[in-house]
Order: C-alpha cells, then sequence, then structure tokens
C-alpha cells in the first residue's frame, strides 16, 4: 500500500486579462463520486481536460452539502481553492480538499463539488463529483489514522520525543484491518515502522505489534548516507533484556484509542544495513518506554 497523496494542481488566477486556451477543449469532473475517510486528511478531487490546448484552461466550481447527512464546509472540510488553471501539457487538474477529522460516531456525511465556470473550454457532460466523508470513530482499525506524539527515551534516559503520522490502508486493500503505518520517527517523513493490526473480538481489544527483522519486511529508511561509505538501510529490531533479537514487540492500545503504550522492558532499534539487509553492527538509534498518544 502506499501513503503518500500526490497533488498535482497548478496555482489559480482570477485576472480576466490572461489568454486562455482556444483551440477546442473539453472539461468534465473526472469521477462522479468518489469515498474518502474522514481521517484521509489532504486528498484530490480531479478534474479532467481533453482536447489540443494553446494555453491554460481555468475551471471555477462550487460546493453543496448534500440534502441528507451533509457534510459543511469549514466544518467537516476545507478546499484550498475552487478556481484552478489546468496547463496545456496537464490532462487533470485537481480541486485539493483536506477533510476533517472529528471524534463523533456519525453517519457518512456528503457533498458535491459542481463546475460552474469554465474559461478556455467547453462543459462536457460531467459537471459534479459526489464526495462522501467515510465515518472512523465506529471502526476501530481507521481510528488509528491521524497525528499522533510517539513519546520514547533513548538508552542513557533522556527523553526522544516525535510528531508521528499513523497510516491506515484504504478498505479493499490487503493490508486493511491488518496493518498500520507510522512515519516521522527520528523526526524524518521517510521513516516508516510497520505495525501489525489485532482486534480481539472476545475481549474487544486491539494491540499493535512491531514488525521486526530484516527478511521479508519493509525497510524502516533506505538509502541513508551514515558515512560508513556508500548508503545504508536501516531496519526495526527488539531490545529485550539488554540484547537484540528480531522477536517482535506488542503495544496495548486505550479503550478510547488515544494511547498506544509498549511494555517499558523492551525497546526498538535502528539497525544500520548493507543494501541486501545484511547487519553491520551499528545501530542509528534505541528507543524505550515508547509511547504514542493522539492529537
Amino acid at each position: 500500500m502506499l501513503f503518500a497523496v500526490a497533488a498535482v494542481f497548478t496555482a489559480c488566477s482570477d485576472n480576466d486579462d490572461e489568454n486562455w486556451n482556444s483551440n477546442s477543449a473539453t472539461v468534465t469532473m473526472a469521477q462522479g463520486a468518489m469515498t474518502v475517510s474522514e481521517a484521509k486528511g489532504l486528498f484530490n478531487v480531479p478534474v479532467a481536460v481533453s482536447g489540443e490546448r494553446n494555453a491554460n484552461v481555468q475551471v471555477t466550481v462550487a460546493v453543496a452539502a448534500a440534502d441528507v447527512n451533509p457534510a459543511t464546509e469549514d466544518v467537516d472540510y476545507l478546499i484550498t481553492t475552487k478556481t484552478i488553471n489546468i496547463s496545456p501539457d496537464q490532462t487533470v487538474g485537481n480541486i485539493q480538499i483536506k477533510s476533517v477529522d472529528n471524534e463523533d460516531i456519525n453517519e457518512n456525511r456528503k457533498f458535491t463539488l459542481t463546475i460552474v465556470d469554465v474559461k478556455g473550454a467547453t462543459l462536457g457532460d460531467v459537471k459534479s463529483t459526489e464526495v462522501t466523508l467515510k465515518d472512523n470513530d465506529a471502526l476501530f482499525y481507521e481510528k488509528f489514522a491521524g497525528q499522533w506524539k510517539m513519546n520514547t527515551v533513548n538508552n542513557n534516559g533522556a527523553a526522544q520525543n516525535w510528531d508521528v503520522t499513523v497510516y491506515t490502508a484504504e478498505e479493499g486493500d490487503p493490508d486493511y484491518e491488518n496493518f498500520i503505518y507510522v512515519s516521522g520517527m527520528m523526526g524524518y517523513d521517510w521513516t516508516l515502522a510497520t505495525l501489525k493490526y489485532n482486534y480481539d473480538k472476545a475481549t474487544n481489544k486491539v494491540t499493535l505489534t512491531v514488525v521486526t527483522g530484516f527478511s521479508d519486511v519493509i525497510p524502516f529508511a533506505e538509502d541513508v548516507n551514515f558515512g560508513l561509505g556508500g548508503v545504508n538501510d536501516v531496519y526495526l529490531v527488539s531490545m529485550i533484556g539488554g540484547k537484540l533479537t528480531t522477536a517482535p514487540i506488542t503495544a496495548e492500545v486505550s479503550a478510547d484509542f488515544k494511547t498506544v503504550t509498549f511494555n517499558p522492558e523492551e525497546g526498538l532499534v535502528g539497525a544500520i544495513t548493507d543494501k541486501s539487509a545484511n547487519y553491520l553492527g551499528y545501530v542509528w538509534f534505541r528507543a524505550f518506554n515508547i509511547e504514542m498518544v493522539k492529537k
């Protein structure tokens, strides 16, 4: 699975004096409907352009809440801009939206984006996209998505804390309700810890287990220059009883899903390897007394 959201949209301009495309081009919403989790954060609603163009096309949309289970602008979601310019070398422009994750259990909420003005093109048949913001608060797995603070201490007992982002898989992905991903440890958004999601229906409890080891796992970090000659990868291993091991460590999750607590006697270590995942005997970090608190 993947986690990054690629936003491809061009800066907008309301300058009516700009020279717009004069060739034959057509603009439509690329999708008639789409569904995203309210915990998604930034996402794009695509606008498609077809036909040869010799200059920019400008598209302006308006939003409207659904009659039933409405999503309200600036409450349930935010829009970066409602007017975008699409350059001649682009076939898709994007309206960038940020969903607002609340803690209420409610019905999925909906709103519609509709193209209301076009410059440099004609408007096609698909003028609107209905967006459904899927509530995640009744779904235990999706509750983990969002911003967290990870509090730890290093091997000297000094505090080391990081703002991290937890990603969950989209419904339909094999990782859905199986794995979550934590980015931002060590202060870098290119680090990635993989945690196994475990839900026990009998006890109605969730535990998270860090995936550790050197084989058949996603590296914690890749192509890092530690000054060891060339670049290296980093894999997560455990420290239990003062010894490095590939045995996984497991955390308990609070009933409100806002706190994840690991055994204070067990730690995580960033083991530095060569590009063939052979451990070189060096470590990047050690982290103990690990706790994650949702913001």
